[in-house]
């Protein structure tokens, strides 16, 4: 599984660095494992140079090969059950609420193979459907919210705009992720009150700061200057780690020099103590934007796919002809009040001479899988 972690902490960085060159300002979510096991649907049925450009992006190419190169067999998919056993795993969670959907949906006039099929029902308990994008668009837009909504038990509502599609469309890929945490230490609705956020040297807005207090990992981190914060969820299989960089620090320069590596010496026991902590946070009710990340993938080496021409996606369906039009992802995120419910432990805990730990100027911040590391969600806020 650490192998997995570490392809996934990479591809996470990589896809990020490249969203942030177009979107500097905004506030970016990504679920990184959830677009990858979406993608790792399309990879199964990839072949030639499509499969090694999509490894590479995906950096699952020093991983056992995902399939013979027949595939008449689901048992020889080494990634794909390491990939279904973190999502099993982290779906196990009560409490913290992880609602993710995929699908695969190809234009009517290409079949899916059904070895393909059956293959991918097994694995991702997800089946591929054709839908008519040429004839009729809206009802194909239409099937695919309803979907994707059930799945994420209404989490997630009208993902497509009705220009999200377009007639032309051959093999759509969709993927969706929603989460509500529910923490150790719950904030309480009583102790949140409006305070200043730091836009930039010269901009503030105002915040709903939530506030709760407890002992949490802490740590500092020298290049560049900054902190790192560690809270966990209520059953401790989730936590939510928080980069502060200091307030004349560069957050861009966070982004830009982030490796799995530099991650991994943050969060570590060398680096991160227990400590008395009270924790200002702002509200959270993060939507990322529906977009097509096709162009994206890419830009970072992943091709062939996306060519109809060049596409080898001889695995998915018979014959040649077929490229992935568009590969949508939205994650969605809030962290605040409404799940103090289910917290365990007593809420009105009180420390001792604690750390002040406030996040009231732009930051960054990881759903972590505790056990393996595997990141669930990358976040950057700039503005709450």
């Amino acid at each position: 599984m650490d192998s997995l972690s570490v392809a996934n902490a990479q591809f996470c960085f990589d896809v990020f660095k490249e969203i942030s060159c177009d979107h500097t300002i905004e506030n970016v979510l990504l679920s990184p494992l959830s677009l990858l096991s979406a993608l790792a649907v399309v990879l199964f049925g990839a072949r030639g140079n499509s499969a090694s450009q999509m490894e590479k992006v995906l950096h699952l190419n020093e991983l056992t090969r995902t399939a013979n190169s027949s595939n008449t067999r689901c048992e020889d998919t080494a990634v794909h059950s390491l990939i279904q056993a973190i999502l099993s795993e982290i779906s196990k969670s009560s409490h913290s609420q992880v609602h993710m959907a995929s699908g695969l949906f190809a234009e009517k006039a290409h079949p899916f193979l059904p070895t393909y099929v059956d293959c991918i029902k097994q694995l991702y308990k997800l089946r591929p459907e054709n839908l008519d994008f040429k004839n009729h668009l809206e009802e194909a837009r239409i099937q695919i919210n309803e979907q994707i909504e059930n799945k994420t038990k209404g989490e997630v509502k009208e993902l497509l705009f009705p220009s999200s599609l377009t007639s032309s469309d051959q093999l759509v890929l969709i993927n969706a992720i929603s989460f509500r945490g529910a923490w150790k230490y719950a904030f309480q609705k009583d102790q949140t009150m409006a305070m200043a956020f730091r836009l930039d040297e010269s901009q503030s807005t105002s915040v709903q700061m939530m506030r709760l207090q407890g002992h949490l990992k802490l740590g500092s981190i020298t290049e560049p200057p900054g902190q790192v914060l560690e809270l966990p969820d209520v059953e401790d299989r989730l936590s939510m780690v928080i980069i502060l960089p200091s307030k004349d620090a560069s957050l861009g320069q966070v982004i830009r020099e982030i490796t799995p590596e530099k991650l991994n010496n943050w969060i570590s026991s060398g680096n991160m103590k227990d400590t008395a902590v009270v924790l200002y946070l702002p509200q959270l009710r993060l939507k990322g934007f529906p977009e097509d990340l096709a162009p994206v993938l890419a830009a970072l080496g992943m091709v062939d796919v996306f060519d109809r021409s060049r596409a080898n996606l001889s695995g998915i369906i018979a014959g040649g002809g077929l490229g992935v039009s568009k590969i949508i992802h939205k994650a969605m995120l809030e962290v605040n009040e409404s799940a103090s419910e289910f917290t365990l432990t007593n809420q009105t805990i009180k420390v001792e001479n604690p750390e002040i730990f406030k996040v009231d100027h732009p930051f960054l911040f990881f759903i972590l899988h505790k056990e393996t590391k595997m990141i669930l969600f990358y976040g950057r806020v700039s503005n709450p």
